[in-house]
Order: structure tokens, then sequence, then C-alpha cells
């Protein structure tokens, strides 16, 4: 923990409450789409971070961007799979819809940090928010895509499967997952799996070449 660290913590929270906003509103959107008005009718369609915010989660923001490297997670949106069409292939599609929201933001930060850099002298602490925001969303897109418990990934892989390995690979992770998130964060594997997938995303969205 770094003095600069914590002098760039309320930019963090700044970028945290706006990607994950849209994030939450994305998986909101998409199941307004599909059938389910149930995120809409609990105020969550909508790109306000107030509702989404989770209070633990932006506990262990501010706590990680005080170590550099900032990651936490909103308030899920409710979904109804009753009132999907098409419930596992539906429930895939709004899961997606979160982490791809994230690339997309992340995607577009990166043409906006060549514009401040290349137009703008003198912008460092604007580069740094810049900078903030395009790790963030890379961060939350891969951790996100983790086939574990709560996270979007865990309905994304159930997508792919039968129905029956569908239900009972639904069930191990609402029974064990998050235990298991809890003892990657803790154990500092979750790092070590996020990293790869963080790379992958950031030579998609040209962060590679700015890191």
């Amino acid at each position: 923990m770094t003095n600069e660290n914590l002098q760039l913590v309320p930019l963090w929270i700044i970028a945290f409450l706006i990607s994950g906003g849209i994030h939450e509103f994305a998986h909101a959107w998409v199941a307004h789409r599909l059938g389910d008005n149930t995120a809409e009718k609990m105020g969550r369609l909508t790109i306000n971070p107030i509702p989404h915010i989770d209070p633990v989660g932006l506990i262990m923001l501010a706590i990680s961007a005080s170590m550099g490297f900032g990651f936490g997670w909103a308030k899920p949106v409710p979904v109804n799979p009753y009132n999907l069409r098409h419930p596992k292939r539906d429930m895939m599609l709004i899961s997606l819809a979160g982490p791809v929201s994230n690339i997309i933001q992340a995607a577009f930060f990166t043409g906006i940090f060549w514009l401040v850099y290349n137009y703008w002298q003198g912008g460092t602490p604007v580069l740094q928010l810049i900078v903030i925001f395009g790790m963030l969303n890379m961060i939350l897109a891969a951790f996100n895509l983790l086939p574990v418990g709560p996270l979007d990934g865990a309905k994304i892989v159930a997508g792919f499967m039968t129905d029956d390995m569908a239900d009972k690979w639904m069930v191990f992770n609402y029974r064990h997952g998050f235990i298991i998130l809890i003892i990657l964060i803790v154990s500092g594997l979750l790092r070590i799996l996020v990293m790869p997938i963080f790379s992958v995303i950031s030579h998609i969205t040209g962060w590679s070449a700015i890191l």
C-alpha cells in the first residue's frame, strides 16, 4: 500500500460506480428484452449506480485499489427464469451482457486515452482516470467470466450444457460456488485465474499497447 495508490482510490471508486452500474444495467436491459421485467420492477433498469451498489463489493474495491489493483462487485440484478421463453439460453445471454458491456467500455476508453494523449498535453490526472476506467472494465469482465458460483461465467457455461447437466451444474454452484470464490480470493488464486482472461481482453480492446 503506497501513498500514490491511496490517492487514486477515489478515482477507482468513481470508475467502479459508473462501470459497475452499466454492467448491471446491461443485465437488466437484456432480461427486459427477453421477457423478464423483474429488474425493472425493482428499479434496476437504470444506469444510475446507486441501486446497484453492494456495500461489501464497494469496500472490497476500495481496499484492493489501495493496493494498486482494484476489483469489486455490484449487487446482482434479479432475474426470474420462469418469465423467459428459453430459460437456459436466455440466462446465458443475460449473463453474457454484463462482461460484454465491460469489454465495450474498455475499448471505448482505449480510444479516449489516445485522443487525450495525442491532443491534450499535461492531462495527467485525466489520463490516470481513463487508464483506471480501462483497467477496471477489463478486470470486471475477466472476473465475471470465471465459471464460479455467483459470477456470470457459471451461467454462461451452463448455456452450453444439456438441460440435465446444466441443472446439476447450477445446483452445485448455488451450494458451493460462493465458498469456492472466497477460497480463491483469500488464497490469491483468483488473480492467477483472472490474469490470462485479462490478457486476452487487453489485446481485444487495444489496452495491451498502452499498459
